[in-house]
């Protein structure tokens, strides 16, 4: 496997030969400080690292003046985006990170959980990294679901907060209406018209919030509703697209086809 196509990296410097150099770009990257300072600028804002704070960037944003003191030292662990993607836990949860994230890169974690974040870096390397186990990718797959949550956990109480507050920006009101109304409404036009707005400026924000349109997160939580569906033997599929307001089966088994790729009951029979 060539250095670029890794889609997990530990290292201790970000000037280490296995760093691409456009790797802002592509993954979402932790920065788990050891000692001495660091600094950068985000959104015109200055953030300052110190021992035990954890930074995470977000591959769409744009990070600059990122400088370290001369005793700097830290454990820097890169995920790819499409890792990433693959092996969200759950996309409610995924989308408070998110954006959590987004608003604050760095938290204060106390010694005890800075051990643990630093063990979790490198455990994810080590099962990356054992690429003659016979089921490595569904192990890595899981370890990085379990780091995830660990990290959603550390940052819940901050994460809940920041959803639940009614002065969020537009982008966070459209994420919240999606997980309320998702089973039902399916188009862009719905959600535009509860926060006011037309649907090409729905898209807009979404864009520039998150680099996906408005469709694509409708989608993600939508097949996220829908997997946990067709994965529960006491439904029937007729029940499952009554919930989901479908006019009828064969409506609903095409936009299952078009989601997934299978029709239900492949799916059904696939995951059994």
């Amino acid at each position: 496997m060539r250095l670029k196509e890794k889609e997990i990296i530990v290292v201790e410097r970000l000037t280490d030969e296995r760093v691409p150099q456009d790797f802002e770009k592509s993954y979402f990257t932790h920065i788990l400080c050891d000692g001495g300072k660091g600094q950068f600028t985000l959104d015109n804002k200055e953030f300052l690292i110190e021992k035990n704070d954890i930074v995470i960037f977000l591959p769409t944003q744009k990070v600059q003046d990122l400088l370290f003191s001369s005793d700097f030292k830290a454990s820097f662990l890169l995920v790819s985006f499409d890792l990433m993607s693959k092996n969200n836990p759950d996309i409610a949860w995924g989308i408070k990170g998110y954006l959590f994230s987004k608003e604050n890169p760095v938290v204060r974690l106390g010694k005890g959980l800075a051990e643990k974040c630093k063990q979790n870096f490198y455990l994810l390397q080590e099962k990356y990294e054992d690429d003659k186990h016979r089921f490595r990718n569904e192990i890595v797959g899981l370890q990085l679901q379990m780091f995830v949550m660990e990290m959603w956990n550390i940052f819940a109480d901050k994460m809940e907060q920041l959803l639940k507050n009614e002065n969020g920006s537009l982008f966070q009101r459209f994420l919240n209406f999606v997980e309320i109304h998702c089973m039902e409404h399916r188009e862009v036009e719905f959600y535009a018209r509860q926060l006011f707005i037309t649907p090409k400026y729905l898209s807009e924000v979404c864009k520039k919030n998150s680099g996906k349109s408005a469709s694509e997160w409708i989608q993600n939580f939508t097949t996220s509703r829908l997997i946990l569906l067709l994965g529960n033997d006491n439904l029937t599929f007729s029940q499952i697209a009554d919930s989901m307001n479908f006019s009828s089966l064969s409506f609903f088994s095409r936009y299952v086809k078009k989601m997934l790729g299978v029709s239900p009951s492949e799916y059904r029979n696939r995951v059994g």
